[in-house]
């Protein structure tokens, strides 16, 4: 069996293995990705699909977290704006909660400090009138309600936008491709690897860990990984509903009893509620992290304390869709899981020449700095790389400005639905040319399968974005799991049987 040489391997298709391949590459390193599942087909497709500062932090003095988070989400805005959107939070008071409105009125101060030059607007207080108008926000005992800027994405594109710029920067790299063992070398590591069924033996001088909660019994595959930290494995669960009527146009944050926050997030052009998140210890195989009922319990009635529906509390039977996700973050047992840093951390061994890096924690706003500390741990470990470059880069698909794609979208085949045409708009960015341009070759590659699903887009799934299953389709290279009925679902399914 021919042996194929990397100056890096990369274990794990999440934000955090994509965003370091893609360094890596640009910096000039040989490198490959192995992601034993599809691309974020875990922890990255399970966020609350924010994109933000975390104003919570600043409770906990993490003012340098907060700082660079902010500085990323403003980058974000400009190197993915097809995937980045800002979206107005509202911060109602109550007379009940701990947290008193001056205390955030502060807290929003710094945020708005931190954050200057950004170009969104600052914080401030709704008037009386305008929180009459709010639809369904209770308002007794309610004494205020705040407002300040964050952003939304879909974290699963995301993800997937910053593999495929590693991609187009050399990286060789491919999904269901399972690292099956570790073996120490002299200067290095060799790697057994199970690609989709076929085995491959590679050797890497550097392996770079990104496998999120598996990252122990990755590291458990060597004699040659970095010392352990303390690892705490916490779920995030969310539920979706759908959007209530008059429908939610602002998202919320919300505080519950134990001061802890909630999310209200309007989704896919206001069609649903994603509510979200909590943090509870999780245990057993993190590939089945399951919304648990304690969980949607808990969800539900933060969301009702909050808001009174003309049919009534929201209920389980109203809940459409849930997902979770699980965080390997650094912490000791005793610490609540909702008071652990998510600030990353980095455990690394040297190894001959090479060495190995496994990395805990992270969020999906700071991927690309986190990128950066993992470039300077190898350069310490003796990689041989250049200089910092991802900031202010595009990523994949995001060269035009919200404006023009949607301006493309309006010129695009008259033969495609126009609602069709500005989803691609907003999930392909300039690639939108790309769909466009397979329609004009073939006239078939226009042809809806299902609601909204042409030949051109499932072909461009699978030939450029690996897409193999219908699952990979509908919940991670587009949204459609939600919007298709089943019958839609059941025909992407069975093009998916014969095509792939």
């Amino acid at each position: 069996m021919l042996t194929q040489s990397f100056d890096l391997l990369v274990i794990g298709g999440g934000i955090h293995g994509a965003a370091v391949a893609r360094d890596a590459a640009g910096r000039g390193l040989k490198v490959m990705l192995a992601e034993k599942g599809d691309y974020a087909s875990a922890t990255s497709s399970a966020s609350s699909k924010l994109i933000h500062g975390g104003l919570r932090y600043l409770e906990h003095l993490e003012l340098s977290l907060v700082r660079e988070s902010l500085s990323e989400r403003a980058g974000l805005l400009k190197t993915a704006p097809h995937l980045v959107v800002p979206q107005r939070f509202l911060l109602p008071i109550y007379g009940w909660q701990k947290r008193r409105a001056l205390l955030l009125r502060a807290g929003l101060a710094i945020y708005d400090v931190l954050s200057f030059g950004d170009g969104l607007p600052a914080s401030g207080r709704l008037d009386d009138d305008d929180i009459a108008q709010l639809p369904m926000l209770r308002q007794e005992e309610l004494t205020s309600v705040l407002h300040y800027y964050d952003c939304t994405t879909d974290d699963a594109r995301l993800t997937l936008s910053v593999i495929l710029d590693a991609r187009a920067r050399g990286a060789d790299i491919l999904n269901r491709r399972a690292v099956t063992s570790i073996a120490p070398l002299a200067n290095g590591y060799g790697v057994d690897l199970d690609e989709r069924g076929d085995k491959r033996r590679v050797e890497a001088r550097f392996i770079v860990n990104a496998s999120g909660p598996w990252i122990a019994s990755v590291d458990a595959m060597t004699t040659a990984a970095p010392p352990p930290r303390p690892l705490r494995l916490v779920r995030g669960s969310h539920i979706v509903l759908k959007m209530p009527a008059p429908p939610h146009e602002d998202a919320y944050t919300l505080q519950d009893e134990e001061e802890r926050v909630v999310f209200v997030i309007p989704w896919l052009n206001e069609r649903f509620l994603i509510i979200g998140t909590t943090e509870v210890r999780h245990q057993g195989d993190p590939a089945r992290a399951k919304c648990s009922a304690g969980e949607e319990a808990y969800l539900l009635q933060a969301y009702n304390r909050y808001f009174a529906g003309a049919r009534g509390p929201a209920t389980v039977r109203d809940i459409v869709f849930t997902w979770s996700g699980v965080r390997a973050l650094e912490g000791d047992a005793a610490t609540r899981p909702s008071r652990i840093t998510r600030k990353p951390a980095l455990a690394e061994i040297a190894n001959g020449t090479g060495g190995f890096v496994t990395l805990y924690g992270g969020k999906l706003t700071t991927h690309r700095a986190f990128a950066e500390e993992v470039l300077a741990s190898l350069r310490k470990l003796g990689a041989d790389i250049g200089g910092p470059w991802t900031k202010d880069v595009p990523l994949h698909g995001g060269t035009l400005p919200r404006h023009e794609l949607l301006a493309r979208a309006e010129q695009g085949p008259a033969s495609l639905p126009l609602d069709v045409r500005r989803r691609w708009a907003l999930t392909y960015g300039d690639q939108i040319e790309a769909l466009f341009g397979r329609i004009a070759c073939d006239q078939a590659a226009g042809v809806e399968i299902a609601p909204g699903v042409t030949n051109a887009e499932l072909e461009h799934a699978v030939e450029i974005e690996d897409a193999m299953t219908a699952e990979d389709f509908l919940l991670r290279r587009t949204k459609l799991y939600l919007t298709l009925d089943e019958t839609g679902r059941d025909t992407v399914g069975r093009w998916f049987t014969t095509a792939v």
